[in-house]
């Protein structure tokens, strides 16, 4: 699938990045790979780009000042 993200393709990996970052900061472990592989499955899009859209997100908490996944630099 290529082009723009749609509303829900972003608020569904936004909301599992926030899952992931929950984990991380309460030092529970996860599985990126995981994560990534069941978003595949639900939003049609491809592993990299999933990939580089939670390393956005990272990216602007970052900026923000606030709490991201180091993983996703």
């Amino acid at each position: 699938m290529a082009g723009d993200w749609t509303d829900e393709q972003n608020d569904a990996i936004v909301a599992d990045y926030f899952v992931m970052l929950a984990e991380d900061i309460a030092g529970r472990p996860y599985r990126k790979s995981a994560h990534n592989r069941v978003l595949q499955a639900v939003i049609g899009r491809p592993r990299g780009s999933i990939e580089y859209k939670h390393q956005n997100i990272s990216a602007v908490l970052k900026g923000l000042g606030e709490d991201w996944i180091p993983g996703y630099k």
